[in-house]
Order: C-alpha cells, then sequence, then structure tokens
C-alpha cells in the first residue's frame, strides 16, 4: 500500500538548487535509507513529506488517514511531566481509535455501514500496534535507558536523554510514516544494535537519516540518495546500492569508451570517403551517408559519466615516541555516589589502537579527561604519566582556543601562508566563498572539519578522539578512517560507530556498571568475547588491575556444552553449509561479471528478489542492486558459518590435547 510520495519535486533556496524532479514513494513495510553528503537536501526532504515545507514544482501525496511523524533532535516537554506520563501521552491518537471502536460495537455492528467503519477503524489500530501499545511501551523505554525510571521528571533529564525520551515517544506512537533525521545521536552501541532490530521489523514505512553506516546497513533494505539535486532510488542497503551503483558507472564508463572509439571510426571513415571523392558525385553522396551514419550513431550514444562529487584525503603526521606512550595508576571517580571508576591502573603502548566503549553516562568521558589530566583521580596516589616525546593531541569540536569571531581563513592564516591556508580549507572541503565564514556561525559539520584540519597540523603521536564521527557525513568519516589507519602514532578512540570501529581498533576498553574490562583483541574479538558472555580481562570494582590493566586470557580448557558427537555432527553441517554458500556465491559472480547480458530470469532462477511486480522490465541497475544485496548477504552468512566452523574446531582440538571426554 502506498503511504506517502513525492512526485517530480521541484525544491531550491535562492540560486542552489536542491532537488530536481524527484520522486520517491513509500510503501507498507519499506525501510528507506535516505544518504548524501551535508547540504545535498535530505532534511528538506523530509520537511516536504510531514508538509513542512511545500515544493516550488511536483506534487507531494499522503494517503489517506496515513499518519506520517517525524523525530525531533530538542523535542519539547511539558513541566512537571514524568517519562511515563510522555509516554501514555504517546498513545493518545490510539486510545482515541479505541474509543471509536468501542462506541461503534457499542452502536451495533448489524448495520452494514457502521459495519464498514468499524473495519476501517480496526484496520488503522491493528495497524499500528493499538494492542500491543502498553507491552511495546515497557520495551522501547527499557531498551533506550528509562528501565524502571518511569515516574522520573522530565525536567531532570539531561539532553541527551530528552532527546532519546522524544525517540522513544516516537517509536510507542507506531506512525504509519516514521521519517527519522540522525535518530541515532546519543545512543550508544546496545541502544544502536536494538533499534536496528526494531526498524528492520518496522510494520509501517521508515525513511532514515544517519551517518552511522553499519545502522542504515542493518535496518534498510532500500536506499535513496541526494545528489546534486538528483534523486537515485535502489534495492539494497547502502552498501549494496553503492557497490552497485559503482559498477553500473563502470559499465557506463566503459561503454561510452567503446561508443567513443567506434564514433572515432566512424568519422575517420567519412573524412577518408571526402578525400577520395575528388570528382566523383557518387563518392561524395557516399562520405555524405557515412557523415550521417555518424550522427545518428552520436545521438543514439549514452551519456557521459557525471563527473563525480569532490573528495578529500589527508593525514596525520607525526614524529616517533617513546615505546611506553601512558602510564596511569590508581584512577578512581565518583560522582553523585555512585562510583565510576575504581583504583585502575593501565599502560597505553606505541601504536596501539584503543577503543573506549560503554553505555551512555558510565564513565568513557571521565576516564578520558582522567588521561588528559583535566579531571583528578579521587584516589590519593592517581597519576597519569606520558613517556618521552609523546604529544597529545585531543580532538576538540568546541574548537577551544578558536576566535569566533575570525572567519575561517582569518584562522588558518595565524599559522600558515595565504596560499597554504586555501589549499588546507579546501582539502577539508571549505569551498572558496565558505572559507570566509567566521567561525561562531559554522554547522556542526563545518565545525568538525575545522577541528580535523586543526588536529592534522600540530604533529601529534597520541590522538584522543572522542566521538569524531559526530556530523561528518560519509564521505567525511571514511576519509578520516584512511588517515586514521596510515596514521603511525598511538590512538584511543570513543565512537558509537561500530564499522569505524571494526576497522581501527586493536584494542577496547570497556567501561559498564562500575567495572573495567580491557580486551587484548580488535574489535571482532570483543564482539565475540561479548556474545560468549565472558570477560577476556576484567578488572572488578574495588580492585586495580596489574601489568598495564591486562589480565590473563580465559582458561581455553572449559567443558564443552556440547558432547563431542554433537560437535562432530555441527561440524558436518557447517561444511554442508559453507560448501552451499560458495556455490550460491559463485552463481553471484558468475552474473556480476556479465552485467550487460543480465535479465530477470536469471535472478529469478537464482530466487533472487521479487520480479513479480506489475509494471516496466527492471533496469539493469535494479538488477544489479538486488545482486549486490544477494552477494552481502552471502558474504555475511559465509563469515558466520566459518567463525562457527573455527570455535568448534577449537573446542575439538582442545578436547582431543587434554584427553577429555565430553560425551
Amino acid at each position: 500500500m502506498l503511504l506517502a510520495a513525492v512526485h517530480s519535486v521541484d525544491k531550491a533556496y535562492g540560486e542552489q538548487v536542491v532537488l530536481d524532479a524527484a520522486t520517491l514513494e513509500l510503501r507498507d513495510g519499506d525501510r528507506t535509507a535516505l544518504v548524501g553528503r551535508n547540504g545535498a537536501g535530505k532534511s528538506t526532504l523530509l520537511r516536504l513529506l510531514m508538509a513542512a515545507e511545500a515544493p516550488d514544482a511536483g506534487t507531494v501525496y499522503r494517503a489517506d488517514g496515513t499518519v506520517v511523524a517525524m523525530l525531533e533532535q530538542d523535542p519539547r516537554f511539558e513541566a512537571g511531566e514524568t517519562v511515563v506520563g510522555i509516554s501514555e501521552r504517546a498513545f493518545a491518537e490510539l486510545d482515541e481509535l479505541e474509543k471509536r471502536l468501542g462506541a461503534l460495537e457499542a452502536a451495533g455492528l448489524d448495520d452494514p455501514e457502521r459495519y464498514h467503519q468499524w473495519e476501517a477503524v480496526h484496520a488503522t489500530f491493528e495497524r499500528r500496534g493499538g494492542y500491543a501499545r502498553r507491552a511495546r511501551r515497557d520495551a522501547v523505554l527499557s531498551a533506550l535507558g528509562f528501565k524502571n525510571r518511569h515516574q522520573e521528571l522530565v525536567a531532570s533529564l539531561s539532553g541527551g536523554e530528552r532527546t532519546r525520551l522524544g525517540l522513544a515517544r516516537l517509536l510507542m506512537a507506531q506512525p504509519d510514516v516514521l521519517l527519522l533525521d540522525e535518530p541515532t545521536n546519543h545512543l550508544d552501541i546496545e541502544m544502536r544494535a536494538w533499534l536496528e532490530g526494531h526498524l528492520a521489523r518496522y510494520p509501517g514505512a521508515a525513511l532514515i537519516v544517519s551517518h552511522d553506516r553499519a545502522f542504515l546497513d542493518g535496518a534498510c533494505d532500500r536506499t535513496a540518495e541526494v545528489s546534486r539535486g538528483e534523486l537515485r532510488v535502489g534495492a539494497g542497503n547502502p552498501t549494496a546500492f553503492r557497490a552497485a551503483r559503482a559498477e553500473a558507472e563502470r559499465i557506463q564508463a566503459q561503454t561510452r569508451a567503446n561508443q567513443e572509439r567506434e564514433l572515432a571510426r566512424l568519422d575517420a571513415a567519412a573524412e577518408q570517403m571526402k578525400r577520395w571523392a575528388g570528382q566523383s558525385e557518387k563518392l561524395h553522396r557516399r562520405a555524405k551517408a557515412m557523415e550521417r551514419r555518424a550522427d545518428r550513431y552520436e545521438a543514439g550514444m549514452i551519456d557521459e559519466l557525471q563527473g563525480k562529487e569532490r573528495t578529500t584525503r589527508f593525514t596525520f603526521d607525526c614524529d616517533p615516541s617513546a615505546s611506553i606512550v601512558m602510564t596511569a595508576e590508581h584512577l578512581s571517580k565518583a560522582f553523585g555516589g555512585r562510583r565510576l571508576l575504581d583504583d585502575l591502573t593501565l599502560e597505553v603502548r606505541q601504536g596501539e589502537r584503543i577503543a573506549l566503549v560503554g553505555p551512555n553516562g558510565a564513565g568513557k568521558t571521565t576516564l578520558l579527561r582522567l588521561l588528559l589530566g583535566e579531571h583528578t583521580s579521587d584516589h590519593p596516589l592517581g597519576a597519569v604519566r606520558t613517556g618521552v616525546r609523546v604529544r597529545v593531541g585531543y580532538y576538540d569540536q568546541g574548537l577551544k582556543g578558536v576566535d569566533g569571531d575570525a572567519t575561517l581563513f582569518e584562522e588558518l592564516l595565524k599559522r600558515m601562508g595565504d596560499a597554504d591556508a586555501h589549499n588546507a580549507l579546501g582539502r577539508f572541503l571549505f569551498p572558496y566563498e565558505a572559507q570566509f565564514k567566521r567561525v561562531r556561525d559554522l554547522s556542526g559539520g563545518e565545525r568538525a572539519r575545522l577541528a580535523l584540519l586543526d588536529l592534522t597540523l600540530a604533529r601529534r603521536n597520541l590522538l584522543v578522539l572522542d566521538e569524531p564521527t559526530n556530523h561528518l557525513d560519509v564521505e567525511m568519516i571514511e576519509a578520516l578512517e584512511a588517515a586514521l589507519t596510515a596514521y603511525e602514532g598511538t590512538l584511543i578512540l570513543v565512537s558509537h560507530d561500530r564499522r569505524f570501529l571494526s576497522r581501527l581498533a586493536t584494542r577496547v576498553w570497556e567501561v559498564r556498571d562500575g567495572r573495567f574490562t580491557d580486551y587484548a583483541g580488535d574489535w571482532d574479538y570483543y564482539m565475540r568475547k561479548r556474545r560468549e558472555g565472558s570477560a577476556a580481562v576484567a578488572v572488578p570494582a574495588g580492585g586495580g588491575s596489574t601489568g598495564g590493566g591486562r589480565s590473563s586470557e580465559p582458561s581455553s580448557d572449559r567443558t564443552p556444552r556440547q558432547s563431542r558427537w554433537q560437535l562432530e555432527r555441527r561440524l558436518l553441517t557447517l561444511e554442508d553449509e559453507i560448501a552451499r554458500c560458495e556455490e550460491r556465491l559463485a552463481d553471484v559472480m558468475r552474473l556480476l561479471g556479465t552485467p550487460m547480458s543480465l535479465a530477470v530470469s536469471d535472478l529469478e532462477a537464482l530466487g533472487v528478489g521479487d520480479w513479480r511486480t506489475p509494471g516496466p522490465p527492471p533496469a539493469t541497475a535494479e538488477l544489479l542492486a538486488a545482486l549486490g544485496a544477494e552477494h552481502a548477504i552471502l558474504e555475511a552468512r559465509l563469515l558466520r558459518h566459518m567463525e562457527e566452523w573455527e570455535d568448534v574446531t577449537d573446542v575439538l582440538s582442545g578436547a582431543a590435547t587434554t584427553g577429555g571426554k565430553s560425551d
């Protein structure tokens, strides 16, 4: 069922064209990722769907009775309201629908017209989860950090908690169309994972803007991209969509190059014929015919590939430091009677890339401030020491020490020459006219880019980054990933972006419930240990760690939960599943290798996608997008099977080595 749409919509602000003939339809069950650079027009599209703005041309459609709701980043609540009171107000529309159902039932449903009304109201009530709304309230509040806090006054909540409560209110109301602009703001990793799963099962339509790539990939099955006023829509999550688009662009560029070579051959042949013609009228006619043939061929050529949007590359240069970068002893901190850290001892070595994670409010920022010397330890012997030649750089989006009244160019002139200042600002995607904007007038994304630029200028060999991906678009996040991957110094990083952490972390510190845990491995290792429910390294509350905060690994001679016979049977099953995955991946790769000959029947033979919808046949780009999405699913499935196969093999090998019997 079509719930809402924009059709051939134009929108411009002054001379800046934001949307040009944009079309997007939202149907039941659609979970669409809305992607594009900062300022491309994503928020404009959301406001058009909310009817908060009118298009310059085109139409905005909303089905009768459809409820469209949008997340507010700064929600307003009445003074004196409680968390549970906000929750109950979220159900006002559903409560009213329930009253209407009761009134119709009391009047009797034997009247056909009354029964028809009851049916329509009941369908809406059921679609919006009216019967399960109280259970949904408890689940949402618990997942977003409000468990056992129902009676708390909203006035006592922090800004981040108020934003989360606004998200909770929206999810509890369960509108037909959910418009989410950066819903992961102020959500920790566990909250993001829960929201990702919740949205993947959302019964209505959801249109989601987020810079968290892993979140969008997990929550969405369709992607809409805004770029240079154009809105492109395709199947698959953003990663699959981008892969399919890159492949389609490669094919387009190759086809265009082949066509240009053929056109050059036809032009050359026509020119040669004219040279041969001399006084021969017959040969002149043949030359003219060849020219017309070349003109017809040129008119039928595909469009030349549009130049890509500007990207950036930068580096964090640094000088080498001592092998021991930082040591910390007896770090303790409590606020309001709640102990966050207790007698903690740590050691950071050169080249380590440490991810600091944990729920909101667990103490991550407190630990950073202790390490940076901005807080002092409650323990009288608390101390933090940096090693020889260590220079600390802190990612400061607050831009302390930067003159708010100065322009970007003036601020850079304090550190370098005229040309270098322009080049540096351009490298961080500040166009020439934007370089004369005052610092205090910068948007969140512009401030983040300026803070990163500032950090690249100082040759720091220990970088401490607290949520550096906030306000950055995907292209800038990927540039930052590349710069940090090449960085030769030491990194301590706080982020809730799982993909960002998975590509950088070589060690993970977790702060949770007054307990510090040091995982001596990368992000995948950390996630595996979290799933197993056992900590690789732990510092219990009330006790300090030794050896630089590293404890011994858990013993590997635990009795397997399953018998040897069961494990061996599981191993055989996994090997069969791995073989099937590899065979299917090979089939998908074969089709991806011949994109120009793709047909719907090829995908139907593999069971990829549903192509029974009436209408014009799908374009090659749609077929490629569906194949790209299937490829991503199969790769993830194969990886899971191989990881489990490795775990089962390790358990069997351990049992064989110890001679233990488990059956």
